[in-house]
């Protein structure tokens, strides 16, 4: 029999060997599976192996991407890139972030951090890695309860970051840079109030800082470049126009300081950020305790963390400023 001979039957074994071997990995179940993946299942997905990584590579876990969701929170600090994430439901879990060794994050919104380390600023997502550079230096080589707030995603033409601090009793300064930009602009605003900047929030082409205590705010337009000083006024009515925006609350508070699950005593110097809410204003997490040195007074080391929305951002390796 013709189909019998040997010539034969190598050629079919090598193509059964050919079929059998082939990698599964490219095969279009694999990213049907990851886009059905929430944050912390597409991370494990990813670490099994390299072709596992590769295949989740368009990846974006937008199954978590949804207004009201819980924040998730970084604790890092010390001199090493060990770090906790505390989740919504998966409780805490420890990852290494070489990018949080010796950084500062001033500002945090949809998924990405703001951070400062050693006189630059750059972008950066946690849980994917993705990082882009600012122009530096930044001009304060130190920081200390500098905010900082950014009107779109870095990977947006229409991004502006702006940074403000108090460098004396009198004075606030800000500074600020809008993407394509190569150095930083200052703007300056004679004033003793606020006097610490506890929350930070861009609406309509305007940054807000707000004090909280003395219900003073300042004003930053983007496009007249004008810094100005305001008051808050609270809505008696609905009729009344107001910018679509809230204080957090004191319940909300006690339950966010309880699910970081910090000792008593422990000095933690907190980013906060904006809550996206579809029922109602936008909730304004607060800055807290932004003082950064290594240790308080007394010696004992201050640990940070950073409010963020849990997403999973993916840039070219060229992507820049």
């Amino acid at each position: 029999m013709e189909n019998s001979s040997p010539q034969f039957q190598r050629l079919w074994t090598n193509r059964r060997d050919q079929m059998t071997s082939r990698d599964w990995t490219h095969l279009p179940l694999l990213p049907s599976i990851v886009d059905r993946l929430g944050l912390i299942d597409l991370l494990r997905f990813r670490a099994v192996c390299k072709d596992w990584n590769s295949a989740s590579f368009a990846a974006t876990a937008e199954i978590d991407a949804i207004p009201d969701q819980e924040l998730w929170c970084l604790i890092y600090g010390g001199n090493n890139s060990e770090c906790s994430l505390i989740t919504e439901s998966d409780g805490k879990h420890t990852i290494y972030i070489p990018e949080m060794n010796g950084a500062t994050c001033l500002a945090s919104s949809l998924g990405w951090l703001l951070l400062f380390r050693e006189g630059s600023m750059f972008f950066f997502c946690p849980l994917s890695g993705a990082k882009i550079d600012l122009p530096g230096p930044f001009p304060h080589t130190a920081i200390n309860d500098h905010v900082a707030v950014f009107s779109a995603p870095p990977t947006s033409k229409d991004c502006v970051v702006a940074v403000v601090s108090r460098t004396e009793t009198e004075t606030l300064e800000l500074h600020m840079i809008e993407r394509g930009a190569t150095a930083w602009t200052k703007h300056k605003l004679a004033s003793m109030v606020p006097t610490k900047i506890q929350y930070a929030a861009h609406y309509n082409g305007g940054f807000y800082f707000f004090d909280n205590k003395s219900d003073s705010m300042v004003y930053m337009s983007i496009e007249q470049r004008e810094l100005r000083l305001g008051k808050v006024r609270y809505m008696k009515s609905a009729k009344d126009k107001s910018i679509p925006l809230r204080f957090r609350t004191n319940s909300e508070k006690e339950n966010m300081k309880k699910r970081l699950g910090l000792e008593d005593g422990v000095q933690v110097s907190i980013c906060g950020t904006v809550v996206s809410c579809e029922s109602s204003a936008d909730k304004m997490v607060p800055y807290e305790n932004t003082g950064v040195g290594a240790d308080d007074a007394e010696g004992r080391q201050i640990v940070k963390a950073a409010w963020f929305q849990p997403r999973f951002h993916r840039v070219s390796q060229n992507q820049s400023w």
